[in-house]
């Protein structure tokens, strides 16, 4: 019977370290392998493994996932169960000046946020960021890496009401851990090599299934302009995207829109995100004590006539 990649993952040379308690990130960087966890921060692992031993791992991987990895294609980007793995081949990858192989294996957790939980949500912050939910905006989450953007979001669809539509769109597995009993889920993955499966398409295809909420994974570009599109047809989105701080969130959602063509007028683009992105939540994270902690740093809502962020929390301020 063929493995899945779940199970060959598990028995790989990598199984002594998966199962290390609050792990989150895995790296191979061409010669040694790190590990990030909760705990620990990021520590380098006491693992030797051979080059060649790295690379057949990930080639099996790309084909019990059905991709290809090789010369020609040496990016692989594949999701399966609680495991995202992002390798680049040797034809790409060098260490101290050799052909080698590089990869990062992130793991996702089923519930790492949850109701009540005063360390990720500070000072009343859950609270706040409840009643624009319950208030039916747009909610951009922004943040740097690791930052627990995803988690937010699968915590903010587990805390709509029964019966809520929810149509996420995600181009890995990461966001099917949101599903709960009571909301109506539904849950696409895009492809790029399908051309009805692309973010763009399956957003506005999202729109001919009467949703609540849609919720995009992660805006890395073009796409963002038919989630605009869609919060200005009625249909409020969730989403999340890379950024320095809450301010520069409705300047970086501009960009993306933009990315879709040339002839956007910055101006226009920025009125629209002003009306139709009300909400916006800043991550942030910090090592204590060896331990990372992360934690929602701020809170926004957009003026539409000004264009201006109204500050409703920030970590520390309790006026």
């Amino acid at each position: 019977m063929k493995a899945d990649p779940k199970s060959y993952l598990e028995e790989s040379f990598l199984k002594e370290l998966l199962f290390l308690p609050g792990l989150t990130d895995l790296s191979y960087n061409g010669e040694g392998f790190y590990y990030m966890s909760d705990r620990e921060g990021r520590k380098k692992a006491d693992l030797e493994v051979e080059k060649e031993e790295v690379g057949n791992f990930l080639r099996q991987i790309a084909n019990l996932t059905e991709r290809s990895f090789s010369y020609s294609e040496p990016i692989l980007d594949v999701s399966f169960d609680k495991y995202r793995l992002n390798a680049v081949y040797r034809s790409l990858a060098r260490v101290r000046n050799e052909k080698s192989y590089s990869f990062s294996l992130r793991l996702e957790k089923e519930a790492a946020i949850h109701p009540g939980d005063a360390e990720f949500f500070p000072d009343g912050s859950e609270k706040i960021l409840l009643s624009l939910l319950a208030s039916g905006d747009s909610i951009v989450i922004g943040g740097k890496t690791s930052t627990g953007k995803t988690e937010l979001e699968k915590y903010l669809i587990a805390a709509l009401p029964p019966s809520t539509r929810v149509v996420v769109i995600d181009n890995v597995e990461e966001l099917s851990f949101a599903s709960r009993e009571g909301i109506d889920f539904t849950h696409w993955l895009v492809n790029p090599k399908v051309p009805e499966a692309t973010f763009p398409a399956l957003i506005k295809n999202a729109l001919r299934n009467n949703p609540d909420y849609i919720v995009v994974s992660e805006a890395r570009g073009e796409e963002m302009l038919d989630a605009l599109i869609s919060a200005m047809s009625g249909h409020p989105i969730i989403t999340a995207v890379h950024a320095k701080s809450l301010e520069s969130l409705p300047s970086r959602l501009a960009r993306l829109v933009m990315m879709a063509s040339p002839k956007l007028e910055r101006k226009e683009v920025l009125e629209d995100i002003n009306e139709h992105f009300e909400s916006y939540v800043y991550l942030a994270k910090e090592t204590v004590g060896g331990r990372i902690i992360r934690y929602v740093k701020s809170i926004g809502r957009l003026d539409p006539r000004t264009g201006k962020m109204r500050l409703l929390f920030e970590r520390g301020n309790k006026e």
